[in-house]
């Protein structure tokens, strides 16, 4: 058995969010793997149960960009966390490194 793999746009602050999404139930529902936060904090991953597309008032739509075995679907988290989250970027208005792009 494969769960459907999405990419989904939704409704951001200055810039829409964008998360990856695994359909693993029969109604739509699934996982999200995404990071959360912003660049004068710092982000961190908030992997979370999702409800279908259709349903929430903030996703602008989704693509599928593929698929992921049952056998699989354990393994996308410690996939996913490899790639670290951005991290901090501005103590109050000054940027901590120009070197790195935003």
């Amino acid at each position: 058995m494969s769960y459907n793999v999405y990419l989904r746009e939704h409704v951001g602050g200055a810039r829409n969010h964008h998360i990856i999404f695994v359909q693993t139930e029969s109604n739509g529902g699934g996982f999200i793997f995404q990071v959360a936060g912003n660049i004068q904090q710092g982000m961190a991953f908030d992997h979370k149960g999702a409800k279908p597309a259709e349903e929430s008032e903030t996703c602008l739509g989704q693509e599928k960009i593929g698929t992921v075995t049952k056998a699989n679907f354990d393994r996308i988290q410690s996939i996913v966390e490899t790639l670290p989250p951005p991290p901090k970027q501005f103590n109050g208005p000054k940027r901590i490194n120009l070197s790195v792009p935003l």
